[in-house]
């Protein structure tokens, strides 16, 4: 009998086992499972090995999708820069498609659907990529999430506050406010606006005045502004709002607010709107006049006008489609048809379940190509996939082993002709599933003559060093995570990874994640609703400004804090603001003086006697006490005027009388006439 490896009667049919076997072998899984993911990758059914595993040659194997080009392989060569960039285009069809395709075991990779018709019949621009598409990749990838996450904690999360424009507590407000003043008369003498003989640098006594009026509104506003962010939202606050927007920004490149007003015309809410939802529609073919507040002064607007191309955006949830126009934007404009009125009057007359559009706030990445943001990981789009599909095929190994732990040879015949569907069927049915994970497969063989010849021999023979003992892929998933962690430009540690990292090196990469991205993140939301929305709402005195994390440690912090303000580089005060940095609140202003002196300063004078440390009184009180005794002393000035006028003409009427000499004969005899 020739052995069974190099020939027989049964060679023929082990041969044709072979391609299931290396199969089996090679990916874990059985033929239709394979066969499946030969499909996902874009390849025919024509690509599946028959019989001595070659491709059948009349339908080669092609990368395809129902909605893009056919494409890259077999093609002619690529010789020409025309072929080049057509091949480039056939290249971005197929990355497109590979995220918005009609893949049905696979809904992150489904189409729009009927609200893809319902856009593209309002004549909405299309966005680059697929916006649902996208969220649903994020769901379903293990590297994504864990960045997005970071992005909305450490930009949006820590909350907010008001810084004033002009500190009133500090050192040199009334020179601000004196140069608020000078700014906007300067401004009214440009506009005309100006009162004939009214001086650009004001007095003192006007500054002082104003300062303190200025001062009283401050405060109001900012009791305006609190209450305002604690009701913007309807169901969540405004740092939830806040991190939904970030959470849409990065996934999808775009996010939207919309802008609720009252009725007289004051910003009332802010209401989140799901990005997916939404889609941008050309710009307006006719400029539009826009009324805008710019700063003047640290404390003042001044109310500009300007034509701009507006734009419109369109919301599409099932059957309703409602129209939105940008912030700012004072037309009438349908929310029910998009169209233009002369005014809301004219809106209800054409439809009386109609009403006006509602504004709204487009965040976006910025792509030079295309008005939609794009995510900063789209470039990361395969790595997303790969790892998906990897984590597909380890997930897969258990209930679809092909591999058995051990098998049972008889040698000393040959196969029966039953032995091969029964292997076949064993390897089918018997191998998939936990139930089954230890099942063992049995090789029958027939004896092929009489006398020792004749005698089958059994053997039993491992087979664990063919199966598959731990996850496969995982250097390569490992470098695709990295892949994206460097889309988003963050260290490891905020993406969960905390292995091999002592305490200096997480300090650094804290420090380099809020100085290169968080900071500059929260900059540029800062900047936008101080410049739309507070701008909008007439806020003079008050910026907004986004909290950020302590990357530095608070008891080394504290600790030199503490030794500047010991030594004198610092003051109490100073001393008092860093702390409020460290403890992420802000202290009681203190209007004494010795805070404003360095500490040193301040014990010598206790020790020798010479600095009274009492409280002292305010600047404004101070100059109010000096004003009223100058006036006093003016009053005592006069009345020491008038005193003096008094006595002086006491003395002219004395000076004035007239005097008779008498002789004393005459005199006596008077007096003698009378007693007689």
């Amino acid at each position: 009998m020739p052995p069974p490896d190099t020939g027989g009667p049964c060679a023929a049919r082990r041969q044709s086992l072979r391609p299931l076997l290396f199969l089996c072998l090679g990916r874990g899984a059985p033929r239709d499972w394979i066969h499946r993911r030969v499909l996902d990758f874009g390849r025919t059914p024509g690509c599946r090995s028959r019989g001595g595993g070659s491709p059948r040659p009349a339908r080669a194997c092609r990368l395809s999708h129902p909605h893009g080009p056919r494409g890259l392989r077999g093609r002619p060569l690529v010789t020409g820069p025309a072929d080049v960039h057509q091949a480039e285009e056939r290249l971005q069809a197929i990355l497109k498609a590979v995220v918005v395709g009609a893949r049905v075991d696979e809904p992150a990779s489904r189409p729009g659907g009927e609200e893809s018709s319902a856009f593209s019949d309002a004549g909405a621009l299309t966005p680059p990529y697929e916006p649902e598409a996208l969220c649903l990749l994020v769901e379903h990838s293990n590297s994504l999430r864990q960045n997005v996450d970071a992005y909305a904690t450490n930009i949006d999360g820590f909350g907010y506050r008001f810084e004033a424009s002009i500190d009133f507590e500090a050192d040199g407000a009334r020179e601000k406010v004196a140069d608020a003043m000078a700014l906007e008369r300067l401004a009214a003498r440009d506009a005309g606006t100006l009162p004939p003989g009214t001086p650009l640098r004001p007095t003192e006594e006007e500054v002082a005045t104003h300062a303190e009026e200025v001062r009283q509104q401050a405060r109001v506003e900012k009791a305006r502004l609190e209450s305002f962010f604690d009701f913007a939202c309807f169901d969540s606050s405004f740092v939830e709002l806040r991190r939904r927007t970030r959470h849409d920004l990065e996934v999808t490149g775009n996010a939207y607010w919309e802008v609720l007003r009252d009725g007289k015309g004051d910003i009332a809410r802010f209401v989140y709107v799901p990005s997916f939802t939404v889609r941008l529609l050309p710009l307006d073919k006719e400029a539009v006049e826009v009324r805008e507040r710019v700063r003047v002064s640290a404390v003042s607007f001044d109310t500009v006008t300007t034509r701009r191309r507006m734009r419109r955006y369109i919301q599409v949830q099932g059957n309703e489609r409602v129209y939105f126009k940008a912030f700012s934007d004072s037309r009438a404009i349908s929310r029910l048809t998009g169209r233009t009125f002369r005014d809301v009057a004219a809106l209800k007359a054409s439809d009386t379940s109609d009403g006006p559009a509602t504004e709204l706030i487009h965040f976006a990445i910025h792509s030079p190509r295309s008005p939609y943001g794009i995510p900063r990981w789209v470039g990361t789009l395969l790595s997303v996939l790969g790892s998906r599909e990897m984590e597909e095929v380890n997930y897969l190994y258990f209930s679809n082993k092909s591999v058995p732990p051990l098998a049972l040879l008889v040698s000393g015949g040959r196969l029966s002709d039953a032995s091969v569907p029964r292997i076949e069927r064993f390897i089918e049915e018997n191998l998939k599933g936990k139930a089954n994970f230890h099942k063992i497969l049995i090789l029958e063989a027939d004896g092929s003559g009489t006398g020792d010849g004749g005698r089958a021999k059994i053997e039993l023979r491992p087979l664990t060093d063919a199966q598959q003992q731990d996850a496969l892929f995982q250097e390569y998933d490992q470098r695709n995570i990295d892949k994206v962690g460097g889309a988003f430009r963050l260290p490891p540690l905020l993406r969960g990874d905390g292995r091999d990292f002592n305490r200096s090196v997480a300090e650094a990469q804290l420090r380099f994640a809020e100085d290169q991205v968080f900071q500059p993140e929260r900059d540029e939301f800062d900047f936008l609703l101080n410049r739309k929305v507070l701008a909008d709402m007439g806020v003079r005195f008050w910026r907004f400004r986004s909290q950020t994390t302590a990357t530095r440690d608070p008891e080394r912090m504290t600790e030199m804090v503490e030794r500047l303000v010991r030594v004198g580089v610092l003051t109490p005060e100073e001393g008092r603001q860093l702390a409020g940095d460290i403890f992420h609140r802000e202290f009681r202003k203190i209007g004494d003086d010795w805070v404003k002196r360095p500490l040193t300063l301040t014990l010598a004078g206790i020790q020798t006697g010479v600095e009274d440390l009492r409280p002292q009184k305010d600047k404004g009180a101070l100059l109010g006490e000096a004003k009223r005794l100058l006036g006093l002393r003016e009053e005592l000035r006069a009345e020491e005027e008038r005193l003096a006028q008094g006595r002086l003409a006491l003395a002219r009427r004395h000076m004035d009388a007239e005097h008779i000499p008498v002789p004393q004969e005459e005199f006596d005899r008077w007096f003698s006439a009378r007693k007689s």
